[in-house]
C-alpha cells in the first residue's frame, strides 16, 4: 500500500513512522536552562548521525499539550545555553524515563520528580543522572528548523560516560559488552518498548565476493 504523506494529516503521518521505523534508541535529554532550572524528557527520533565529529541528532516536535503550541522545556533550554547531555536508558530506569515523559508544567524539575539522583558533568552546566548506564556531554553543533516550534537538534558529543563494568580492552582494542548494558528502545503502539536482546551476527562481506 502506498500513502502520500502530504496527503495524510498529522498523526497518521506520525503513526506510519513510528509503526514502521523500529527499534529506535532513546535520547534522555537532561538541559538545564538560563535559569539554572532543570529539566529531563525523553525522545526516540535519535540516533549517532558520524564519528569525526562525533555527532547526535535529536528530533524535537513542538509541545502541542500547552495551549497554543509552544517549545519543549528541553528545546528552549538548549536554545538558551547551546548544551545538554543525552542518556542511553535501560531496564532498570524504564519506569523514571516514563515519569519523566509526562507533560509537566513550566519550572517542575523532573529529575526530581522520578527521584532520580545527579552528579556534576565535565564540561556543561547540565547534570548527569548519577546511575545511567550511558551517558554522553554534548555541545550543539547545529540547529534545524523544520516546523513551529520543532527542530533537530545536532549535537557535538564532548564527553562520554559508560559504566565500568562493560569497558574493557582486548589486545589493545577498547570494548564494550554492550548486552551488559541492558538498553531498552521504543518499538510499535503506544507505550511500546523493546528489550535489547536477541543478537543476530551477519559478517560484512568483503570484496571481491568469493563463489
Amino acid at each position: 500500500m502506498q500513502f502520500v504523506m502530504e496527503e495524510l494529516d498529522p498523526a497518521e503521518r506520525y503513526k506510519l513512522l513510528v509503526n514502521t521505523i523500529t527499534p529506535r534508541p532513546i535520547a534522555w535529554v537532561v538541559t538545564r536552562d538560563a535559569q539554572g532550572q532543570n529539566n529531563a524528557a525523553p525522545y526516540s527520533f535519535f540516533n549517532a548521525m558520524g564519528g569525526t565529529p562525533p555527532l547526535l541528532a535529536i528530533g524535537m516536535a513542538a509541545d502541542n499539550q500547552r495551549e497554543g503550541g509552544t517549545d519543549k522545556d528541553s528545546l528552549r533550554a538548549i536554545r538558551e545555553t547551546g548544551e545538554f547531555a543525552v542518556a542511553l536508558v535501560d531496564e532498570a530506569h524504564a519506569e523514571a524515563m516514563n515519569l519523566t515523559a509526562c507533560a509537566a508544567p513550566p519550572g517542575v524539575d523532573e529529575l526530581k520528580l522520578a527521584g532520580l539522583e545527579c552528579r556534576p558533568a565535565a564540561r556543561i552546566a547540565a547534570p548527569l543522572i548519577a546511575d545511567a548506564p550511558v551517558q554522553f556531554e554534548c555541545r550543539l553543533w547545529k540547529l534545524v528548523e523544520t516546523g513551529p516550534h520543532s527542530a533537530i537538534v545536532i549535537g557535538e558529543v564532548l564527553v562520554t560516560h559508560i559504566i565500568d563494568s562493560v569497558v574493557g580492552r582486548e589486545d589493545g582494542k577498547l570494548r564494550i559488552d554492550n548486552p551488559a548494558l541492558k538498553l531498552i528502545g521504543r518499538t510499535f503502539g503506544a507505550g511500546g518498548y523493546v528489550r535489547n536482546s536477541g543478537h543476530l551476527q551477519i559478517d560484512r562481506l568483503r570484496w571481491p565476493l568469493e563463489e
